[in-house]
């Protein structure tokens, strides 16, 4: 008798090696979608950096990042608050010495910390060592930023408003000039008028004169 051969379901096989379930395209799906989306922070960094790079080509500038432009805050904020500090401690002692803004500024700061838009520290280095000089700066780095951040707004504020005033003063002083250029024209007019009056007088004596 025959044996019978068992033979393989060719549908099973095909459902096995062949297409992938649609379980599976989903989830290759998925992960291409994660691979090439790209986050929130992603996206920005790349279009700052594209506008940098355009504004570099165009004007030939390069624009502050966040942490140089809070460096650069906390290096003129340091640099004020120590001035003012040690300028007043010079008066109070007296003598010859006179605390010279220019030279602190452009020689003994920059010794020991570099200029304000080129720290030779980090900014977290130069708050933490203004907290050990002044109780009005916090002893948590992040807030002592802060605070040297929040001391260079006041201090620029209050430069553009005495900046203001003079410009004001200025201007009042301008007017007050005009207006004593403009008295000054109508006396000029009120005498060249007496004057005109005074020929037109001796005219009129003259010709009296030589009626008689």
């Amino acid at each position: 008798m025959a044996t019978a051969k068992t033979r393989t379901n060719g549908n099973t096989r095909s459902t096995t090696n062949g297409k992938p379930s649609a379980k599976t395209n989903n989830a290759a799906s998925t992960t291409k979608s994660k691979a090439v989306t790209a986050s929130p922070q992603q996206e920005a960094s790349a279009l700052l950096k594209e506008l940098r790079n355009l504004i570099f080509k165009e004007y030939g500038i390069k624009l502050q990042l966040r942490d140089s432009r809070i460096s650069t805050k906390v290096g003129h904020a340091a640099r004020e608050k120590l001035g003012l500090d040690i300028a007043a401690q010079v008066k109070k002692k007296g003598g010859n010495k006179k605390f010279d803004w220019q030279k602190w500024n452009s020689k003994l700061f920059p010794k020991l910390f570099g200029q304000p838009d080129a720290m030779k520290y980090p900014p977290e280095v130069v708050a933490i060592f203004m907290s050990m000089l002044y109780d009005t700066i916090s002893t948590d780095p992040e807030q002592a930023i802060a605070d040297l951040v929040e001391f260079n707004r006041a201090s620029l504020e209050r430069r553009n408003s005495f900046q203001e005033q003079e410009e004001e003063e200025l201007d009042d002083l301008d007017d007050e000039l005009d207006e004593d250029d403009d008295e000054d024209e109508d006396l000029d007019e009120d005498d060249e008028e007496e004057l005109d009056e005074d020929l037109d007088e001796d005219d009129d004596l003259d010709e009296d004169d030589d009626d008689e």
